[in-house]
């Protein structure tokens, strides 16, 4: 029972121990290396990103063009995808009125640009990205709604929004829209 007790009560220091031997250990691989699946990108990234939500969210529509690709795909939290940017456009220039939104204002935004190497799962594209998350402060029909966002836009070698991904819920919208959309 004596050892036991003893065994018992060595034990933080056993582990301080190898806590110490295994951090001190140069055999462990130096992730600083560049060998990883993915890396921070270039802070720019982040800046257009934001740049695009302020013009499509202020329906600044032909400044919000001149960042996208012309094969860009827009994808909604559902699934349906809107391909091509003329497509695009003429959708955000009817999406106004048919939702009767007065305005859109940002609101707590992160943006984390993203270099990957590596297909992952869901994912379609390597290279850059741009993980946003924010509130949508909505006004439609004089009813002020918010609701968090998180887009995923991903950069072609240009520097122009080839692929942007939604993810949000889309139920606030259509409630105080009284009109089903998607």
């Amino acid at each position: 029972m004596k050892t036991i007790r003893s065994f018992v009560k060595s034990l933080p220091l056993m582990a301080a121990f190898f806590l110490v031997f295994f951090a001190c250990d140069s055999s462990i691989k130096d992730v600083s290396k560049n060998d990883t699946d993915y890396e921070i990108a270039s802070p720019v990234y982040a800046t257009l990103a934001e740049k695009s939500l302020d013009f499509l969210f202020n329906f600044e529509l032909e400044s919000y063009a001149s960042m996208l690709s012309e094969n860009i795909t827009y994808e909604f939290p559902d699934g349906e995808k809107i391909i091509g940017k003329t497509a695009l456009i003429n959708h955000w220039k009817t999406y106004k009125n048919t939702f009767g939104i007065e305005s859109m204002k940002i609101q707590n935004a992160n943006y984390l640009p993203i270099d990957t190497r590596v297909k992952s799962e869901g994912s379609e594209d390597l290279g850059v990205k741009v993980v946003a998350d924010f509130t949508n402060k909505i006004v439609i029909k004089g009813k002020e709604i918010s609701v968090k966002m998180s887009f995923c836009f991903h950069f072609d070698k240009n520097k122009m929004i080839d692929r942007l991904t939604t993810y949000y819920d889309t139920m606030p919208i259509k409630k105080a829209s009284e009109d089903s959309f998607y």
